[in-house]
C-alpha cells in the first residue's frame, strides 16, 4: 500500500519540509533543491565494497538571485528534506512532471527500510539550452510504500550521512 502525502507528514517520515502545504501531494511528498554539484573524480564500485572509492565532487555556485543555469550534462543533486524509513515501508523518489517536460530527469535508487538521513539524486540535463533553477525548486517526489512486514533495514554505509556524496566523499565549495 502507498502511503499517502498526509500519512507521511502524520507519521513524520519526511523532515526539514520548506512549507508542508506546498509539498504534500495526494501520493508524497515534493522534494526540494538544497544544492547541486559536479563530480570531478572518478568513482571505485565493487562487489563487496573493499575497494569502493566515492566519486569526489565540486559545489556549483547559486547566482546572487539564488538561482543556477545548467548546461546539458550530469549533476549531483541534494535535497532539503531528510527521511526517516520506518522497518515496515521503502520510498521510491520520482522526477516532478514539470521537470522532465523541460527535459531534465531525476534518477534516485531504492531508499531502504531503516535509511535515516539525506537524500539525494542523479539529475540529468537534456534540454539543449540547459535549464534554470532557484534554490528551493520542487524537482522531485518521494513515494512511500508499506511492505509485507517488518525487516531489519539498512545498514549500509550511507546511512545518517548529512551530504548526498555519503561518508567516503569529498565536497569541495
Amino acid at each position: 500500500m502507498i502511503l499517502t502525502g498526509l500519512e507521511i507528514i502524520t507519521r513524520n517520515l519526511v523532515r526539514n519540509l520548506r512549507d508542508i502545504a506546498h509539498q504534500q501531494q495526494p501520493c508524497g511528498i515534493d522534494l526540494t533543491l538544497h544544492k547541486i554539484s559536479k563530480w570531478t573524480s572518478a568513482a571505485t564500485i565493487d562487489f563487496d565494497n573493499t575497494r569502493r572509492e566515492a566519486a569526489k565532487v565540486s559545489i556549483l555556485p547559486f547566482d546572487t538571485n539564488q538561482a543556477i543555469i545548467l548546461q546539458p550534462g550530469a549533476y549531483l543533486v541534494d535535497f532539503n528534506e531528510t527521511v526517516q524509513i520506518p522497518l515496515d515501508c521503502m520510498a521510491s523518489v520520482f522526477p516532478r512532471s514539470s521537470l522532465w517536460r523541460s527535459g531534465v530527469n531525476i534518477s534516485a535508487g531504492v531508499v531502504d527500510a531503516g535509511y535515516e538521513g539525506v537524500m539525494g539524486a542523479l539529475m540529468e540535463v537534456k534540454n539543449p539550452h540547459g535549464v534554470v533553477l532557484y534554490k528551493d525548486s520542487k524537482l522531485a517526489q518521494i513515494v512511500f510504500e508499506e511492505l509485507g512486514g517488518v525487516v531489519e533495514g539498512y545498514k549500509g554505509i550511507y546511512q545518517a550521512s548529512t551530504s548526498s556524496v555519503g561518508r567516503d566523499g569529498v565536497e569541495k565549495a
